[in-house]
């Protein structure tokens, strides 16, 4: 790989701080950043639901995860005739605040905040699902962003495609690049009932070949 350094595998490495598992290790974290776009997690955070401890045991588990929510904070009004709070929103980032292993005092696993941005109002204004997804954006990097929908989590054979996904954007097109490659989605859970089966069609007609129809014009 261009632009790292090649890795020796001697004893004095694997037996010390960079062994060979946490050499690859940075060089993962600095390609792949993961961050998932939970919404309520401030909302859980203060209501004391567990659902928030779930997530801060996923971010300590997996130090790279990132987590993006919105924020809804009570600040006091500018206009000082106004005696009641406005309600202010942010789009925040955290991670895992894990404790240092030279300390002896045992600490509690917190977040701990990384960006922090301000909105102009309520960020979720139409549906929930790509509102969740916008407000995230902001807090990726890379020439690659991957958005992946909760319900195809393990799903193994869509990782198999990553490889020939990413080569397209390697090949021209007309005149250009790609800059968005859309692919269908897979909706196991068609045949489960009448309902999933009207769903999956509407999947299929409203999204896949409007997706494709539009295509062209856009291009």
């Amino acid at each position: 790989m261009e632009g790292y350094k090649p890795i020796e595998l001697n004893g004095d490495q694997m037996k010390g701080e960079r062994s060979l598992w946490t050499q690859c290790q940075v060089v993962s974290d600095m390609k792949f950043t993961y961050v998932v776009s939970c919404q309520l997690y401030g909302i859980q955070k203060r209501s004391g639901d567990q659902r928030a401890q779930d997530i801060l045991r996923l971010m300590t588990t997996y130090p790279s995860l990132r987590v993006a929510y919105i924020d809804e904070v009570e600040e006091p009004s500018k206009d000082r005739s106004k005696k009641i709070n406005d309600k202010v929103y942010y789009s925040t980032l955290v991670k895992a605040a894990l404790p240092k292993s030279n300390s002896s005092e045992p600490g509690q696993n917190l977040d701990q905040v990384i960006y922090r941005i301000k909105l102009p109002g309520p960020a979720i204004l139409g549906e929930g699902k790509p509102e969740n997804q916008n407000h995230a954006i902001i807090f990726t990097r890379g020439e690659g962003l991957q958005t992946i929908d909760m319900n195809q989590d393990n799903y193994m054979e869509e990782a198999l495609k990553m490889r020939n996904l990413l080569q397209e954007f390697l090949k021209k097109h007309d005149v250009r690049h790609p800059s968005i490659l859309g692919l269908r989605e897979h909706i196991f859970t068609g045949s489960v009932s009448s309902l999933a089966w009207f769903m999956s069609n509407q999947e299929t007609s409203f999204v896949t070949i409007g997706q494709r129809l539009l295509a062209n014009p856009l291009k």
